[in-house]
């Protein structure tokens, strides 16, 4: 009877992971339908998942050709331009968030400094700020001090959201590695940026990839500071929401925008999948 019961459990079970798995894929499986699809298809109810799959929705995008003339209009879209940008400032942000995130992360962890609690909480404090909070007074000072529009100002405003993530993750990294093992270093001869450099830094390395794929991720689908602080060096999440101006809806257009808006990091996360692994549990046993 036992054995019975655990058998029909763990089927209630499977039936309940599959059912999730499958509301979490219907709108990823629904966004890739619809960028396959004509305008006419797409628009369609109900809607048909039998119909003839086209590419002309991501040639539109890249400027090759027109989008089919309908009660829509026409619109064309260069499309190469505002991935190139997401690109530049999701990298930049993470090598500005390494390049300052992690010393200040080994700071306060192994140095005893005033108020280091206090100061750690007031970084991770910008992570939950509102992110209007700083565009907004950002946006005139970016003007006058000419970087609104540029790659630096992108890349330095993206640190709100990136360099807070990084400093806290690499702190409890750091803080999971034997201190012993910098004392011996140290006890050679060592200096503290060797010891940084030549120890504590490839033993970072499992959690520094996991870290830094987070924080791609992060800046990759930042929204807000884009809209407000950049023009022509738009990110690709603003550039999708012109695909929606009043009167011109290309809903298979956008979908094909939302596809390769998506392949970027699905390719990184596969890429990097054993770093990001070792990165999530890094330091969880002792």
């Amino acid at each position: 009877m036992r054995f019975r019961r655990s058998t029909a459990t763990n089927l209630v079970l499977n039936l309940l992971v599959s059912l999730c798995a499958l509301i979490l894929a219907f709108p990823l499986v629904w966004i890739v339908t619809m960028s396959l699809k004509q305008q006419a298809e797409v628009m369609a109810w109900p809607p048909s998942f039998v119909f003839s799959p086209t590419l002309d929705n991501f040639r539109v995008l890249f400027d090759v050709a027109k989008a089919g003339a309908t009660s829509y209009g026409t619109i064309k879209v260069d499309f190469l331009t505002p991935i190139t940008n997401s690109v530049v400032i999701a990298l930049g942000s993470v090598l500005v968030s390494l390049a300052v995130g992690v010393p200040a992360a080994y700071v306060l962890a192994r140095r005893d400094i005033p108020f280091k609690e206090d100061i750690a909480f007031f970084i991770l404090g910008f992570r939950f700020a509102p992110v209007f909070l700083v565009v907004i007074p950002l946006f005139s000072v970016f003007q006058t001090v000419g970087l609104y529009d540029t790659y630096l100002g992108m890349i330095w405003v993206y640190q709100v959201v990136t360099l807070p993530m990084m400093v806290w993750l690499s702190r409890s990294y750091i803080e999971d590695i034997p201190k012993d093992i910098e004392e011996a270093a140290a006890m050679d001869g060592a200096r503290p940026f060797r010891v940084m450099l030549h120890i504590v830094l490839p033993l970072l390395k499992p959690g520094l990839i996991g870290a830094s794929l987070l924080i791609f991720l992060l800046a990759w689908h930042n929204f807000a500071l884009g809209l407000i602080l950049s023009s022509t060096k738009a990110p690709v999440t603003v550039a999708l929401l012109k695909l929606l101006n009043p009167g011109v809806q290309f809903y298979p257009v956008m979908a094909a925008g939302l596809v390769l808006t998506m392949i970027i990091p699905v390719i990184l996360i596969v890429i990097g999948q054993r770093h990001l692994e070792r990165g999530l549990t890094f330091g969880a046993v002792k």
